[in-house]
Protein backbone atom coordinates (compact mmCIF):
# COMPACT_ATOMS: atom_id res chain seq x y z
CA UNK A 1 0.00 0.00 0.00
CA UNK A 2 1.13 3.16 -0.92
CA UNK A 3 -0.18 6.36 0.93
CA UNK A 4 -0.39 10.35 0.73
CA UNK A 5 -0.79 13.34 3.09
CA UNK A 6 -1.32 16.05 1.75
CA UNK A 7 -1.00 19.27 4.23
CA UNK A 8 1.10 21.76 2.41
CA UNK A 9 0.58 24.68 5.29
CA UNK A 10 3.07 26.09 8.31
CA UNK A 11 5.59 24.20 9.71
CA UNK A 12 3.88 22.82 12.51
CA UNK A 13 1.21 21.84 10.88
CA UNK A 14 3.91 19.26 9.57
CA UNK A 15 5.06 18.42 12.86
CA UNK A 16 1.41 17.28 13.66
CA UNK A 17 1.34 14.82 10.80
CA UNK A 18 3.88 12.44 12.39
CA UNK A 19 0.81 9.99 14.96
CA UNK A 20 -1.02 9.46 11.84
CA UNK A 21 2.31 8.59 9.96
CA UNK A 22 3.21 6.25 12.43
CA UNK A 23 -0.47 4.70 12.47
CA UNK A 24 -0.13 3.49 8.91
CA UNK A 25 3.21 2.03 9.44
CA UNK A 26 2.54 0.18 12.16
CA UNK A 27 -0.66 -0.94 10.05
CA UNK A 28 0.94 -1.53 7.10
CA UNK A 29 5.11 -2.08 8.02
CA UNK A 30 5.95 -2.50 4.28
CA UNK A 31 3.54 0.35 2.45
CA UNK A 32 5.13 3.00 1.68
CA UNK A 33 4.07 6.78 3.09
CA UNK A 34 5.16 9.97 1.05
CA UNK A 35 3.90 13.73 2.26
CA UNK A 36 2.79 16.65 0.50
CA UNK A 37 4.16 19.84 2.54
CA UNK A 38 5.31 23.58 2.10
CA UNK A 39 9.07 24.47 1.77
CA UNK A 40 8.72 25.35 5.40
CA UNK A 41 7.87 21.70 6.24
CA UNK A 42 10.53 19.92 4.33
CA UNK A 43 13.00 19.33 6.50
CA UNK A 44 11.13 18.21 9.41
CA UNK A 45 9.40 15.77 6.82
CA UNK A 46 12.75 14.30 6.27
CA UNK A 47 13.35 13.59 9.84
CA UNK A 48 10.26 12.33 10.60
CA UNK A 49 10.04 8.32 11.48
CA UNK A 50 8.11 6.56 8.64
CA UNK A 51 8.15 8.98 6.10
CA UNK A 52 9.51 7.53 2.55
CA UNK A 53 9.21 10.34 0.36
CA UNK A 54 8.53 14.20 0.43
CA UNK A 55 6.91 16.24 -1.91
CA UNK A 56 7.23 20.42 -1.90
CA UNK A 57 4.37 22.43 -3.08
CA UNK A 58 5.51 26.10 -3.38
CA UNK A 59 2.04 27.01 -3.80
CA UNK A 60 3.71 31.08 -3.12
CA UNK A 61 6.25 30.82 -5.35
CA UNK A 62 7.87 27.64 -7.44
CA UNK A 63 4.82 25.98 -7.68
CA UNK A 64 2.45 28.80 -8.40
CA UNK A 65 -0.46 28.99 -10.33
CA UNK A 66 -2.31 26.28 -12.99
CA UNK A 67 1.43 25.04 -14.19
CA UNK A 68 2.79 24.33 -10.80
CA UNK A 69 -0.03 22.42 -9.33
CA UNK A 70 0.05 20.58 -12.57
CA UNK A 71 3.68 19.76 -12.32
CA UNK A 72 3.32 18.69 -8.64
CA UNK A 73 1.11 16.39 -9.60
CA UNK A 74 3.06 14.67 -12.13
CA UNK A 75 5.45 14.26 -9.66
CA UNK A 76 3.05 12.86 -7.43
CA UNK A 77 1.60 9.89 -9.88
CA UNK A 78 5.22 8.97 -9.98
CA UNK A 79 4.63 8.05 -6.61
CA UNK A 80 1.25 5.77 -7.46
CA UNK A 81 -0.75 6.16 -4.40
CA UNK A 82 -3.27 4.12 -3.06
CA UNK A 83 -4.78 6.20 -0.62
CA UNK A 84 -4.57 10.33 -0.06
CA UNK A 85 -5.30 11.53 3.22
CA UNK A 86 -6.06 15.22 2.80
CA UNK A 87 -5.66 16.68 6.40
CA UNK A 88 -5.72 20.23 5.12
CA UNK A 89 -9.32 21.61 4.25
CA UNK A 90 -8.53 24.03 1.27
CA UNK A 91 -10.22 23.37 -2.52
CA UNK A 92 -6.40 23.49 -3.43
CA UNK A 93 -5.12 20.35 -1.18
CA UNK A 94 -8.09 18.53 -2.83
CA UNK A 95 -6.99 19.13 -6.08
CA UNK A 96 -3.63 17.55 -5.59
CA UNK A 97 -5.16 14.79 -3.93
CA UNK A 98 -7.13 14.38 -7.31
CA UNK A 99 -4.75 15.03 -9.23
CA UNK A 100 -2.25 12.42 -7.79
CA UNK A 101 -4.47 10.07 -8.98
CA UNK A 102 -5.22 8.13 -5.80
CA UNK A 103 -7.98 6.05 -6.56
CA UNK A 104 -8.97 6.71 -2.99
CA UNK A 105 -9.38 9.86 -1.15
CA UNK A 106 -10.07 10.47 2.33
CA UNK A 107 -9.79 14.17 3.65
CA UNK A 108 -11.99 17.27 4.45
CA UNK A 109 -11.10 18.51 1.36
CA UNK A 110 -13.43 19.22 -1.87
CA UNK A 111 -12.89 16.21 -4.41
CA UNK A 112 -12.36 13.77 -1.79
CA UNK A 113 -14.24 10.66 -2.31
CA UNK A 114 -14.38 10.20 1.22
CA UNK A 115 -14.82 12.98 2.86
CA UNK A 116 -15.50 14.06 6.48
CA UNK A 117 -16.40 17.26 8.44
CA UNK A 118 -13.20 19.02 10.26
CA UNK A 119 -13.49 19.51 13.84
CA UNK A 120 -11.81 22.41 14.50
CA UNK A 121 -11.93 22.01 18.11
CA UNK A 122 -10.51 18.39 18.30
CA UNK A 123 -6.34 18.17 19.24
CA UNK A 124 -4.56 19.08 15.87
CA UNK A 125 -2.77 15.66 16.01
CA UNK A 126 -6.14 14.36 15.26
CA UNK A 127 -6.63 15.32 11.56
CA UNK A 128 -4.78 13.26 9.87
CA UNK A 129 -4.61 10.40 12.76
CA UNK A 130 -8.74 10.24 12.01
CA UNK A 131 -7.86 9.50 8.32
CA UNK A 132 -5.53 7.29 8.87
CA UNK A 133 -7.86 5.32 10.63
CA UNK A 134 -10.53 5.69 8.25
CA UNK A 135 -8.03 4.45 5.73
CA UNK A 136 -8.46 1.03 8.53
CA UNK A 137 -4.69 2.35 10.41
CA UNK A 138 -5.71 2.88 14.30
CA UNK A 139 -3.32 5.20 16.04
CA UNK A 140 -0.19 4.05 17.00
CA UNK A 141 0.63 6.55 19.79
CA UNK A 142 -0.22 10.09 19.58
CA UNK A 143 3.04 12.32 20.95
CA UNK A 144 4.88 13.56 18.51
CA UNK A 145 8.43 12.52 17.15
CA UNK A 146 11.40 13.86 15.10
CA UNK A 147 15.15 12.81 14.92
CA UNK A 148 18.08 15.18 14.59
CA UNK A 149 19.02 15.71 11.14
CA UNK A 150 22.66 13.89 11.62
CA UNK A 151 24.23 15.89 8.43
CA UNK A 152 23.73 19.06 11.01
CA UNK A 153 25.55 17.80 13.79
CA UNK A 154 28.91 19.64 13.52
CA UNK A 155 27.27 22.76 12.79
CA UNK A 156 25.11 22.47 16.38
CA UNK A 157 28.67 21.61 17.97
CA UNK A 158 30.69 24.27 16.36
CA UNK A 159 27.57 26.84 16.94
CA UNK A 160 26.84 26.03 21.15
CA UNK A 161 30.71 25.21 21.06
CA UNK A 162 31.89 27.12 24.62
CA UNK A 163 28.67 27.57 26.47
CA UNK A 164 28.22 26.79 30.05
CA UNK A 165 25.72 25.55 31.87
CA UNK A 166 22.10 24.35 31.05
CA UNK A 167 21.67 25.60 27.15
CA UNK A 168 18.27 27.56 27.22
CA UNK A 169 16.65 27.98 23.63
CA UNK A 170 14.01 31.33 23.23
CA UNK A 171 11.98 30.90 20.16
CA UNK A 172 10.67 34.80 20.70
CA UNK A 173 8.90 35.21 17.22
CA UNK A 174 5.98 33.61 15.57
CA UNK A 175 3.95 33.77 12.38
CA UNK A 176 1.07 35.91 13.99
CA UNK A 177 1.49 38.98 16.02
CA UNK A 178 -0.83 38.08 18.91
CA UNK A 179 1.46 35.11 19.15
CA UNK A 180 4.39 36.95 20.40
CA UNK A 181 5.47 37.95 24.16
CA UNK A 182 7.81 41.02 23.09
CA UNK A 183 11.27 41.64 23.09
CA UNK A 184 11.56 43.68 26.50
CA UNK A 185 9.99 40.28 28.63
CA UNK A 186 12.32 38.23 26.56
CA UNK A 187 15.01 40.47 27.52
CA UNK A 188 14.77 40.41 30.86
CA UNK A 189 14.00 36.48 30.90
CA UNK A 190 17.13 36.18 29.31
CA UNK A 191 18.72 38.44 31.94
CA UNK A 192 17.31 36.45 34.65
CA UNK A 193 18.18 32.77 33.36
CA UNK A 194 21.57 34.15 32.32
CA UNK A 195 22.42 35.45 35.71
CA UNK A 196 21.48 31.64 37.13
CA UNK A 197 24.27 30.50 34.91
CA UNK A 198 21.99 29.33 32.27
CA UNK A 199 23.21 30.10 28.13
CA UNK A 200 20.99 31.18 26.26
CA UNK A 201 20.40 30.67 22.04
CA UNK A 202 17.60 32.73 20.03
CA UNK A 203 16.44 30.83 17.17
CA UNK A 204 13.83 32.15 14.02
CA UNK A 205 13.38 32.98 10.93
CA UNK A 206 15.10 35.82 9.25
CA UNK A 207 12.47 37.92 9.90
CA UNK A 208 13.48 37.88 13.93
CA UNK A 209 17.02 38.92 13.13
CA UNK A 210 16.07 42.70 14.59
CA UNK A 211 13.81 40.92 17.47
CA UNK A 212 16.88 38.89 18.47
CA UNK A 213 19.02 42.06 18.50
CA UNK A 214 16.89 44.23 20.07
CA UNK A 215 16.36 41.10 23.07
CA UNK A 216 20.04 41.29 23.41
CA UNK A 217 20.69 45.04 23.91
CA UNK A 218 18.00 45.13 26.45
CA UNK A 219 19.11 41.76 28.68
CA UNK A 220 22.85 42.45 28.53
CA UNK A 221 23.33 38.82 28.42
CA UNK A 222 25.65 37.07 26.14
CA UNK A 223 23.24 35.36 23.60
CA UNK A 224 23.98 33.38 20.59
CA UNK A 225 21.72 34.27 18.10
CA UNK A 226 20.66 31.89 15.32
CA UNK A 227 17.81 33.70 13.74
CA UNK A 228 17.55 33.14 9.88
CA UNK A 229 19.36 29.50 9.56
CA UNK A 230 17.77 26.46 7.83
CA UNK A 231 15.15 24.45 8.93
CA UNK A 232 17.39 21.83 9.41
CA UNK A 233 20.45 23.72 11.20
CA UNK A 234 17.62 24.84 13.72
CA UNK A 235 16.29 21.18 14.40
CA UNK A 236 19.79 20.46 15.36
CA UNK A 237 20.18 23.44 17.59
CA UNK A 238 16.77 22.62 19.16
CA UNK A 239 18.22 18.90 19.71
CA UNK A 240 20.65 20.13 21.99
CA UNK A 241 18.68 22.55 23.77
CA UNK A 242 17.86 21.63 27.43
CA UNK A 243 14.84 23.98 27.65
CA UNK A 244 13.04 25.73 25.13
CA UNK A 245 10.91 28.68 25.58
CA UNK A 246 8.61 30.09 22.86
CA UNK A 247 5.16 30.43 21.78
CA UNK A 248 2.72 28.40 19.75
CA UNK A 249 5.06 28.82 16.84
CA UNK A 250 6.71 25.97 14.84
CA UNK A 251 9.98 25.65 16.35
CA UNK A 252 8.81 25.20 19.44
CA UNK A 253 6.38 22.72 18.15
CA UNK A 254 9.87 20.82 16.59
CA UNK A 255 11.30 20.89 19.77
CA UNK A 256 8.49 18.91 21.63
CA UNK A 257 8.88 16.39 18.48
CA UNK A 258 12.45 16.36 19.29
CA UNK A 259 11.76 15.35 22.98
CA UNK A 260 13.13 18.33 24.39
CA UNK A 261 11.93 20.28 27.71
CA UNK A 262 9.68 22.88 26.64
CA UNK A 263 7.86 25.36 27.99
CA UNK A 264 4.76 27.29 25.79
CA UNK A 265 3.77 30.63 26.31
CA UNK A 266 -0.47 30.50 25.15
CA UNK A 267 -2.17 33.98 24.44
CA UNK A 268 -4.55 33.96 21.50
CA UNK A 269 -4.87 30.11 20.72
CA UNK A 270 -6.33 27.31 22.39
CA UNK A 271 -3.58 24.40 24.05
CA UNK A 272 -6.50 22.39 24.46
CA UNK A 273 -5.52 21.78 20.91
CA UNK A 274 -2.33 19.93 21.49
CA UNK A 275 -1.50 16.84 23.17
CA UNK A 276 0.83 17.29 26.03
CA UNK A 277 4.05 15.44 26.87
CA UNK A 278 5.00 15.30 30.71
CA UNK A 279 8.32 17.55 30.10
CA UNK A 280 6.10 20.18 28.22
CA UNK A 281 4.11 22.82 29.93
CA UNK A 282 1.95 25.80 29.04
CA UNK A 283 1.41 28.92 30.67
CA UNK A 284 -1.04 31.06 29.91
CA UNK A 285 -3.50 34.04 31.60
CA UNK A 286 -7.09 32.82 32.08
CA UNK A 287 -9.26 35.45 30.97
CA UNK A 288 -12.83 35.28 29.48
CA UNK A 289 -11.78 36.67 25.86
CA UNK A 290 -8.53 33.90 25.46
CA UNK A 291 -8.60 31.55 23.18
CA UNK A 292 -9.93 33.84 20.87
CA UNK A 293 -8.37 32.80 17.23
CA UNK A 294 -7.75 29.43 15.33
CA UNK A 295 -4.24 29.99 14.86
CA UNK A 296 -4.08 33.93 16.45
CA UNK A 297 -4.63 36.99 14.42
CA UNK A 298 -2.32 39.88 13.86
CA UNK A 299 -3.85 42.09 16.27
CA UNK A 300 -5.97 41.82 19.34
CA UNK A 301 -9.57 42.06 18.82
CA UNK A 302 -9.98 43.97 21.44
CA UNK A 303 -7.10 46.56 21.44
CA UNK A 304 -4.95 44.83 24.66
CA UNK A 305 -3.50 41.77 23.75
CA UNK A 306 -3.21 41.11 27.75
CA UNK A 307 -3.30 37.70 27.12
CA UNK A 308 0.32 37.82 26.64
CA UNK A 309 1.14 41.26 28.05
CA UNK A 310 -0.05 40.06 31.50
CA UNK A 311 1.87 36.81 31.59
CA UNK A 312 4.89 37.77 34.25
CA UNK A 313 8.39 37.42 33.85
CA UNK A 314 8.99 36.19 37.40
CA UNK A 315 6.39 33.36 36.47
CA UNK A 316 8.54 32.22 33.29
CA UNK A 317 11.77 32.58 35.32
CA UNK A 318 10.03 30.12 37.84
CA UNK A 319 8.95 27.46 35.37
CA UNK A 320 11.94 27.29 33.60
CA UNK A 321 13.97 27.06 36.45
CA UNK A 322 11.35 24.32 37.46
CA UNK A 323 12.04 22.21 34.34
CA UNK A 324 15.52 22.74 34.49
CA UNK A 325 15.84 21.44 38.05
CA UNK A 326 13.93 18.40 37.12
CA UNK A 327 15.65 17.45 34.01
CA UNK A 328 19.25 17.84 36.31
CA UNK A 329 17.38 15.83 39.81
CA UNK A 330 16.55 12.96 36.79
CA UNK A 331 19.68 12.69 35.65
CA UNK A 332 18.19 14.06 32.02
CA UNK A 333 20.33 17.36 31.48
CA UNK A 334 22.93 17.61 28.95
CA UNK A 335 22.33 18.13 25.38
CA UNK A 336 20.62 15.31 22.94
CA UNK A 337 23.21 14.25 20.55
CA UNK A 338 26.19 16.03 22.17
Amino acid sequence: MRFLLVHPAFLGDTVFLGPAVRALKARWPDGRVGVVVSPRGEAVARQMPGVDEVFVFDKRKRDAGLRGILRLGARLRTFRPDVALVSHPSTRSGVVAWLSRAPRRIGYAPLCNDRLTLDRGRPFIDRSLRLAERAGAPAAGRDLRLDPPPEQASYAEETLRGLQGPVVGLVPGAEWGTKRWGEARYADLARRLSATGASLVVLGGPADRELSRAIAAGSGAPLRDTTGNSIAEALALLARCDLVIGGDTGLVHCARALGRPTLLLFGPTDPARHVLAERERVLRVPLECSPCHGHGPERCPLGHHRCMTDLQVAEVERQARALLSKEAGNGAGGRAGA
